[in-house]
């Protein structure tokens, strides 16, 4: 018979911590979404009416210009996520199915209320510069409008990014973890066996 290697860091897991766990990180990483979405705002090209109505590609620079910033701020958050955890939390911990978990499952809640602050914090300037700009304009037309030009995803692809980013790099940090831990040699069944 062959000595077996038991690895005591992954010989059980309490299930009941890795969901609180989970919950946690997710909750935490979710709210971390308002930031975003407020950055997201703040840093992203920003549409010019005028320009847009009047020239179609200047719209669809800055439509494209809104999700790619977007995706850009969820991958390093979730990187910015992910190190914090690993950091924050001992390794037995981090490396379970929990941490992962909440880290990928609130990355995607985080990336829709970002989605969803940028959207609400962008809504009403644009509706107040086309009020301003078309005042003989009906109520339907200027809420058509708004539905085109209004900050938000539109690739919803890009909501993927910060769980992607966050599940690629923990899964990397734990295997490179489970790769440089010693095992532990479990005893022989039998006295006298190998």
């Amino acid at each position: 018979m062959q000595p077996s290697s038991v690895d005591p860091a992954t010989s059980w897991i309490d299930w009941r911590a890795e969901a609180v766990l989970a919950l946690v990180l997710m909750v935490c990483i979710a709210l971390l979404g308002s930031v975003v979405g407020l950055i997201w705002h703040a840093v992203a090209p920003h549409l010019d009416v005028h320009a847009a109505i009047n020239n179609p590609e200047e719209k669809t620079k800055a439509l494209m210009g809104d999700d790619l910033w977007l995706a850009l701020l969820g991958i390093i958050a979730g990187i910015v996520c992910v190190v914090a955890v690993f950091l924050a939390l001992p390794a037995a911990a981090a490396d379970g199915p929990g941490a992962l978990v909440g880290l990928v499952a609130g990355g995607l809640l985080a990336m829709f209320v970002a989605d969803r602050v940028g959207y609400l914090v962008g809504v009403g300037p644009l509706r107040s510069t086309l009020d301003s700009a078309f005042p003989t304009a009906s109520r339907q037309g200027i809420d058509g409008v708004v539905r085109l030009l209004d900050f938000k995803v539109r690739a919803t692809a890009m909501l993927l990014s910060w769980p992607m980013a966050s599940l690629l790099l923990s899964s990397m940090i734990t295997w490179l973890r489970a790769v440089n831990r010693p095992t532990v040699k479990a005893p022989a069944a039998y006295p006298g066996s190998p």
